[in-house]
């Protein structure tokens, strides 16, 4: 097997089954297919769709239930021939160049099946095997902004010593008798910088992150929007250039109800398996922001027929804060915030969440926000929020279709990871190994 340097490379990949699946880092335009305001304007959902490297599939598939329950996968008998004939070859061609040990857990799960499903779990091997560069860890998951049906459990690799297989991990609880149509992009793996700490915080008054807001969001910024769209994210962010910080320590910082939650990654892949502990020193906590108020909407296709945000209960500890804060300055960007959700625009199938929560990381550090997927009624757009210097977190729900929605109390809105920007821009190596016909 070889392979060249480094570089300004994050991980590294050998692809054992060529034909099944591939990576690839796609535009942040979604290749044409995000609405042109947002690609131009909305710098976050922009870098969240550009964030990470996509796991695509070769050939279309589905999966649903028999009538008896069982799973059963339908491909085409390209790919079909790929994950039943000759996985056994991209197996033998894996232990002969020391990527896999013969007979361990990886060998045996994936022997005769690369789509093998154990009790409401399927696993499905890419037929690639990856390593991380010394000090990065790689989260995989679900493909963010432009993803499947299917529920993709997110683990981390961690281990820069030995490869692994690049795995994507299927919740089939949900899986019913109607195909799942699988195509194209199936799931994402995102290098991230494992040296962060977050701890949760109440907003305290006159604090730098809501003097932040406040500014940003001013009289001159709406009065503008009125007339068109202010880029203003979008330019400070180009001419935000400090230097970065090799670690993190974040805060979760709230208005409200107490209903958020710091945690931390506890499902890791090894070659031994999937397990709770990290192979590579490091931490990567993250924080789960709930709904504090109950949102429902009626979406008819172009216009909201009904939308309502139950947060009157709320409102009084944001008004004292901001009271203690500002007396009666900004007060443009107090409506704003007490909005905190929006979706009355007409023929924009959207909901933009703007939780009374900030985040404020290290120089150079990003927040990467993970919005919660529902379907078939909204996806949670993947963001990338440049905190070190705009501490606000905030997500749009994509609507699927004409739908009735309720969000309730506590319910699990986006998932904020610190995140290096400098590493969000590194890419990967392929290492090359002989053809599995030598073998």
């Amino acid at each position: 097997m070889t392979a060249a340097g480094w570089d300004d490379c994050a991980f590294e990949v050998v692809n054992l089954l060529p034909g099944f699946a591939s990576l690839s880092k796609r535009s942040g335009e979604l290749d044409g297919n995000l609405p042109v305001r947002a690609a131009r304007y909305c710098g976050p959902v922009f870098e969240g769709s550009a964030a990470g490297f996509q796991i695509m599939l070769s050939q279309p598939m589905t999966v649903k239930r028999s009538k008896r329950g069982l799973v059963a996968w339908d491909l085409t008998p390209p790919a079909l021939k790929l994950v039943t004939e000759q996985v056994d070859h991209a197996l033998e061609l894996g232990v002969r160049e020391g990527l896999l040990e013969r007979g361990g857990h990886w060998h045996r799960l994936f022997s005769g099946d690369a789509l093998p499903v154990r009790g409401q779990r399927a696993f499905i091997w890419t037929g690639m095997m990856v390593r991380p560069r010394a000090g990065l860890w790689l989260l995989v998951g679900g493909a963010f902004n432009r993803r499947s049906r299917l529920t993709i459990v997110d683990h981390v690799v961690t281990d820069p010593d030995r490869f692994v297989p690049l795995v994507l991990e299927v919740d089939l609880r949900a899986l019913g008798t109607e195909a799942c149509w699988l195509e194209a992009e199936l799931g994402c793996l995102t290098p991230v910088a494992p040296r962060v700490s977050l701890r949760k915080e109440a907003l305290a008054p006159g604090a730098p992150e809501l003097r932040q807001f406040a500014e940003f969001f001013s009289e001159d910024y709406f009065d503008t929007k009125e007339r068109h769209p202010t880029a203003s994210y979008v330019r400070c962010q180009r001419q935000w250039r400090p230097k970065t910080d090799q670690t993190c320590d974040a805060r979760l910082l709230y208005v409200g109800p107490d209903v958020h939650q710091v945690d931390e990654f506890r499902r890791f892949i090894g070659p031994t398996g999937l397990g709770a502990k990290a192979a590579s020193p490091g931490t990567l906590p993250f924080g789960m922001i709930r709904n504090m108020a109950t949102v429902s909407w009626t979406w008819q296709g172009q216009t909201h027929s009904a939308f309502e945000v139950k947060h009157q209960r709320c409102l009084p500890a944001l008004q004292a804060l901001w009271k203690a804060s500002f007396g009666d300055g900004y007060p443009s960007a107090f409506e704003f915030l007490t909005h905190y959700a929006l979706g009355e625009a007409w023929d924009q199938p959207y909901v933009q969440l703007q939780p009374w929560v900030f985040m404020p990381t290290a120089a150079g550090w990003s927040t990467l926000v993970d919005g919660v997927h529902r379907s078939p009624d909204y996806d949670g757009m993947r963001g990338v929020i440049a905190t070190d210097w705009f501490f606000s977190l905030a997500m749009l729900l994509r609507l699927f279709g004409p739908s009735t929605v309720r969000i309730p109390y506590r319910a699990p809105l986006l998932r904020a990871i610190p995140v290096q920007r400098a590493v969000l821009e590194l890419g990967f190596k392929e290492a090359s190994v002989s053809p599995t016909a030598s073998v």
